[in-house]
């Protein structure tokens, strides 16, 4: 096999600096291999030769465990090592080799578009995602030592991504919710609090009594429960806030407090018996439990984050700004509100001009005299949809 010294290239004896070995299957390929060499070399990068595979990178990757925020927390580094373990180390068409055994320097475009629309069609779409999350973050690792010219997944064109197939988020109405409260059984405060405050339903595991500020009607976001029912830092620092809360709200968890053992200002508002977090399979499943035992079907998925979304459309309802409603959310910024409640926003804004303009031409067009919408139905109701997502087809 052909082989060129990258020291040859610029005419230096190999004793005056490092030097590594281009090869190739012919002459031309290594000449190739060594001129991409010398352009990454001039451009700063890191060069170093490897034979490492991709299944080796992964592993130095898993072993590093840190993200942009830090060391992961357990149930992320369990989620990624599944990830890894799964669909980068196997492969879900056994028909297929697993993209883990090729080496790095054989990895291209073409290879993992193929493997994550191929991922696309067999596993749910949050799935599919995640595993190219992983594979992007495994190579952009082995990019950063050196074991890679470029990073594959960062060549992809948007429609070798997989695509979100989220359907419509369905927002609960105050008889919808009041059936639902009515079968929550042992969650009926939590269920209570959660459209009436928009907390993610880690950050209401999190809550404890010292972060509830009876007298001035506030929640403190200061951390939330992990999956493994220990305290967790909050998502974002936008996340830390203080949260409104209704005077019905205050009472029902004056109540509550009264009612329940655990008193104590560092113990959580929401428990077991004993004192100990809520575990979140099972209020997941009550959740759908009160769903079905209320008969709330029609359209749209119901989801503990359909409360979340329930309270965002009351305050956008009441024409409340966006900056407002964003810091309510807990989120990093506007912007973020408006690109998922962005239709809401409008409608609030422009829906009450709209129809005024709309019964004014009408009325000249007709003759008629104006007449007021009457009874609940007059208002139309505008489903929630998330980023991304579009609505029912036009008739």
């Amino acid at each position: 096999m052909p082989e060129l010294r990258l020291d040859q290239v610029h005419g230096r004896p190999p004793l005056e600096c490092e030097w590594q070995t281009a090869k190739g299957d012919t002459l031309a390929a290594a000449k190739a291999e060594r001129a991409e060499m010398v352009a990454r070399l001039h451009r700063g990068e890191r060069v170093e030769r490897t034979k490492r595979t991709v299944s080796e990178a992964a592993q130095a990757w898993l072993e590093r465990g840190r993200g942009q925020r830090g060391p992961w927390d357990p149930v992320t580094r369990e989620r990624y090592e599944r990830v890894v373990r799964r669909h980068v180390l196997g492969s879900v068409d056994p028909q297929r080799r697993p993209l883990g055994e090729m080496k790095l320097r054989d990895v291209t475009p073409d290879r993992v578009a193929e493997w994550s629309q191929c991922n696309e069609k067999r596993l749910a779409s949050s799935t599919a995602q995640l595993a190219l999350i992983a594979l992007n973050r495994i190579l952009r690792f082995a990019l950063r030592r050196g074991w890679m010219g470029v990073n594959p997944v960062a060549c992809l064109e948007p429609g070798e991504k997989p695509q979100g197939r989220a359907g419509e988020v369905r927002i609960l109405d105050e008889r919808d919710l009041g059936r639902l409260v009515a079968h929550a059984g042992p969650y009926r405060v939590l269920f209570q609090c959660l459209p009436y405050t928009g907390l993610r339903i880690g950050e209401a595991l999190g809550l404890r009594w010292c972060d509830v500020d009876f007298d001035a009607g506030l929640l403190h976001v200061r951390q939330q429960l992990s999956r493994r029912r220990t305290p967790k830092q909050l998502k974002t620092p936008a996340a830390q806030r203080e949260v409104v809360l209704a005077p019905a709200l205050v009472t029902l968890l004056r109540e509550h407090w009264l009612a329940s053992p655990h008193k104590a200002p560092g113990d959580l508002v929401f428990c077991t018996a004993l004192g100990r977090g809520l575990n979140y399979r099972e209020v997941g499943e009550g959740f759908r439990a009160a769903v079905k035992a209320a008969g709330l079907t029609g359209p749209g998925r119901l989801t503990l984050h359909s409360l979340r979304h329930t309270f965002t459309s009351l305050l956008i309802a009441k024409g409340l700004d966006v900056v407002f409603v964003s810091r309510q959310l807990g989120h990093a910024s506007p912007a973020i509100t408006l690109s998922v409640y962005a239709h809401l926003f409008a409608q609030a804004q422009h829906a009450a001009a709209a129809r005024a303009v709309l019964e004014e031409s009408y009325q000249t067009m007709t003759g008629t005299q104006p007449r007021e919408p009457r009874g609940p139905g007059s208002c139309p109701v505008v489903p929630l949809l998330a980023a991304g997502e579009s609505g029912p087809a036009a008739p």
